[in-house]
């Protein structure tokens, strides 16, 4: 799924994806979605349900915080 059906398809929710293709500059272009939601936790506890090395990613699809606002991304994995 490209990023942009991605992002029409789960508006406004945490997205965990595995990445099947990047450009020469690491960006994602396409993922199989793993698990969705508008809880960022409930995404973050699938990722340890993964199995398997894969290329995993992270995507919001809401509106990015304000320039002015300080954010902090956390997230652990068993792999």
């Amino acid at each position: 799924m490209k990023i942009t059906d991605l992002k029409k398809k789960f508006k406004n929710e945490w997205v965990l994806a595995e990445v099947l293709k990047e450009n020469s500059l690491n960006q994602v272009l396409e993922v199989k979605p793993i698990a969705h939601s508008t809880d960022r936790a409930m995404v973050y506890s699938e990722l340890n349900k993964v199995k398997g090395k894969k290329h995993l990613t992270t995507i919001f699809t809401g509106d990015l915080p304000q320039k002015e606002m300080v954010y902090a991304f956390n997230a652990k994995s068993k792999i």
